[in-house]
């Protein structure tokens, strides 16, 4: 073999271990910091009217929904919404399906 093909594969082979010393460290670190998020989030997050007025005392929805979720909250604190909102995050809340719900 030359002398230029074997620094080639010489680098090839130094750059697939450091490629593959990286990619354990991201799995490590993946499953060291891992958070599990609250399924409900989301949800209260889409059903309020996503004004973010603020009216409520939290900066904005995302503020109000983990108000609610940590229960410091209540429904009926978004002013813009109506009795069909508060209704179906009270459902979501109890971990009931809000489209089965009517006011």
């Amino acid at each position: 073999m030359s002398e230029n093909l074997t620094h080639i594969l010489t680098l090839i082979g130094i750059m697939a271990g450091i490629s593959l010393v990286l990619a354990v460290i991201l799995v490590l670190v993946n499953r060291f910091f891992h958070v599990d998020v609250d399924e409900r989030y989301e949800l209260i997050l889409k059903t309020l009217p996503n004004i973010n007025c603020g009216a409520c005392g939290y900066p904005g929805c995302a503020g109000m929904t983990e108000g609610l979720l940590k229960g410091e909250a209540k429904p009926e604190q978004c002013k813009p919404g109506n009795e069909v909102i508060y209704a179906k995050i009270r459902a979501i809340l109890k971990g009931e399906n809000p489209d089965e719900v009517t006011a």
